[in-house]
C-alpha cells in the first residue's frame, strides 16, 4: 500500500524497437529470426534459462548493446508478471549481485527430487517443466504440451526422447496419432517403482 505523500517511481517496460542493433549478430542471423530479430525480453529470458552463475545487469548490458539497468529490471518485472499470470512454477529472483531463475517454494519438494536426480542429464528448467508435464499428463500429445507450456516444445521433446526419459507412443487405430509417456529409465532415474510413486501436489494435479 502506497503511503500518502510518497511518490513511487514506475519503470516502463522497454519496447523491442528501442533495441535496434542491440542483439548479438549471431542471434539476429539465426534462421528462425531471418524476417525480424527476436524481442529483447526473449533474449534476456533465454539467458536465465541457460543457468550457471546469477545474471548481473552489467553482464546483460555487455551482451546486449543499448540495454541499461532500468530496462533490465523492467524486463525482469515483465517476465515475472507473465509467469504469475500463466501460473508458472518459477520466478526470476535476486541473488548476490544478480538474478537467477528459481522454483517457487511450494514446488520445492518436487523440484528438489527432479533436480537432484537429473544433474547428470543437465536439463534446462524448460526441459524439466516439459518432462513433468509428460509424467503427470501421459499419454499426452505434443499439441497439448505446447498449449500448456505456451511455446513450441519440439526440440525439448526430441532431447527427452534422445535421453530415453520419454518415449513415442503410436495410436492403435491410427499410427499417425502420436503421444508421449515416460520410460522405465525415467522410473529408475527417480527411483520410483511406478508412476503411482510420483510426488503429488495440488497444483501439479490441476495442471
Amino acid at each position: 500500500m502506497q503511503k500518502k505523500g510518497m511518490n513511487v517511481p514506475k519503470v516502463s517496460e522497454p519496447n523491442a524497437d528501442d533495441f535496434a542493433g542491440a542483439l548479438p549478430q549471431e542471434v539476429v542471423n539465426a534462421p528462425e529470426f531471418e524476417n525480424q530479430p527476436p524481442p529483447i525480453e526473449k533474449v534476456v529470458e533465454a539467458m536465465f534459462f541457460v543457468g550457471g552463475q546469477p545474471l548481473t545487469s552489467k553482464r546483460a548490458c555487455e551482451i546486449l548493446r543499448g540495454l541499461d539497468f532500468k530496462d533490465f529490471v523492467a524486463i525482469i518485472a515483465g517476465l515475472n508478471k507473465k509467469y504469475k499470470l500463466e501460473n508458472r512454477p518459477y520466478r526470476i529472483q535476486p541473488k548476490g549481485n544478480g538474478y537467477e531463475m528459481t522454483i517457487l517454494p511450494k514446488y520445492r519438494i518436487i523440484a528438489d527430487k527432479l533436480y537432484g536426480m537429473l544433474k547428470e542429464a543437465r536439463l534446462s528448467a524448460q526441459a524439466l517443466d516439459t518432462l513433468a508435464l509428460v509424467a503427470y499428463k501421459q499419454p499426452v500429445c505434443r499439441q497439448e504440451i505446447d498449449t500448456l507450456r505456451g511455446n513450441d516444445t519440439a526440440a525439448i521433446i526430441r532431447q527427452l526422447v534422445r535421453l530415453g526419459l520419454i518415449s513415442v507412443q503410436r495410436g492403435q487405430s491410427d499410427a499417425r496419432e502420436i503421444t508421449y509417456g515416460t520410460t522405465k529409465k525415467f522410473l529408475e532415474l527417480f527411483r520410483l517403482k511406478s508412476l503411482e510413486d510420483l510426488p503429488r501436489h495440488q497444483e501439479m494435479e490441476e495442471l
